[in-house]
């Protein structure tokens, strides 16, 4: 009994700590989630001007989008074309410079004007993606987010073996409104915390194993038995050969997956680089849905498939990451559930600060008493 009640102790301390230091850094990171959830919309909601066309008959090519976003930025270079999905959306070219800065050019997809351009942080997405995984920090913020999922498991565990409603779940899991609001405060942190825990392990889980990716990837292929996959995909330069027309690829890759929607065209920037499609596939459900080909640029070879259907074990684990962070395998049920439970910290640290105050008023009138 006496052991019981010190492991309690020290869970009271860890958990108590654990989420007062970087509970700021979790609330940041738990709204920037909630938002990136939605943030195509908000986006598109807000900037209509530059990311909605009126539809029309006829649409330009990917090389004519391609040609005019590197006559517009002539110092750039293409990294990506995000490729409309609906009528009255916009092409999406992002350029990268030599100094890796980024910015959004974006076409209309019936006459090839340009609508507008931004670097690409100041889009809404750009923006909650740089603050969600990096806390504008680059690679050092990357580390600390990485960390902070760490530290949330250790808040997670240490409140599950807090909670005292296991035994009585039908009252645990009910807030007395018609109470004192400390008792209030504490019913929420309690039922807020326990309905949401497992969520957030998850997202607190697959969010630090996509930042520290490869000792994550090592260890998974490792306990797999898989060898892990040369990282170097290149094409075979041909001397006096011209690269082909993404057109022409673009073909090879419809011809692999008739079925599939082209979402992001990632052009060859250097010679031996090769290109890159990525697909939809309607039909698949998200861990099989988006297929990644690479192509060599010359020859128009398949180099790799990242298809879900086929990969070993070791590679759906480590794509399935993304699929369960971001939500989106169980359509608008699970992405609103998400959302809501992205606002769980900023509840959760309030509530904690509160009882930790009541906490210290307790302490301290005790004090006064015993003087």
């Amino acid at each position: 009994m006496r052991k019981q009640k010190k492991l309690r102790q020290l869970a009271l301390i860890l958990h108590r700590y654990a989420g007062i230091i970087p509970g700021i850094l979790l609330v940041i990171i738990g709204i920037t989630g909630s938002l990136l959830i939605w943030a195509e919309q908000i986006d598109s909601f807000l900037n209509a001007q530059l990311l909605k066309v009126t539809p029309n008959s006829t649409q330009i090519n990917i090389q004519t989008v391609i040609d005019t976003a590197q006559k517009y930025y002539p110092d750039f270079q293409v990294h990506r074309i995000i490729v409309p999905q609906k009528s009255d959306e916009v092409y999406t070219v992002m350029m990268i410079s030599p100094e890796d800065e980024l910015r959004d050019v974006y076409l209309n997809p019936y006459n090839g004007e340009i609508t507008g351009e931004r670097p690409w942080n100041e889009s809404i997405g750009g923006f909650l993606i740089e603050l969600h995984v990096n806390l504008f920090a680059g690679d050092i913020g990357e580390k600390i987010v990485g960390i902070c999922g760490g530290i949330f498991w250790l808040i997670s565990i240490t409140g599950i073996m807090l909670w005292r409603g296991w035994f009585k779940l039908k009252n645990a899991l009910k807030i007395r409104w018609r109470s004192p609001y400390q008792i209030i405060n504490y019913d929420l942190h309690q039922v807020v915390g326990i309905v949401s825990v497992i969520i957030l392990i998850l997202l607190a889980f697959t969010g630090a194993a996509m930042i520290f990716w490869t000792p994550v990837e090592s260890f998974v292929y490792s306990i797999t038995n898989t060898p892990l996959l040369d990282a170097e995909i290149q094409s075979e330069i041909v001397a006096n050969v011209e690269p082909l027309k993404i057109e022409d690829i673009l073909q090879k890759a419809k011809t692999k997956f008739p079925e599939g929607e082209i979402l992001k065209v990632f052009p060859a920037k250097q010679p031996e680089d090769p290109v890159v499609i990525w697909m939809e596939l309607p039909k698949e459900n998200e861990f099989n849905k988006t297929p990644w080909l690479s192509f060599d640029q010359y020859t128009g070879e398949v180099l790799q498939i990242d298809n879900g259907k086929e990969n070993s074990l070791a590679s759906r684990i480590m794509n399935g990451l993304a699929v369960i962070h971001f939500g989106k395998y169980g359509g608008i049920v699970t992405e609103i559930i998400y959302f809501l439970v992205g606002l769980a910290p900023l509840i959760l640290l309030i509530t904690g600060l509160v009882i930790w105050q009541q906490h210290r008023w307790h302490l301290a009138r005790k004090g006064r008493l015993i003087q």
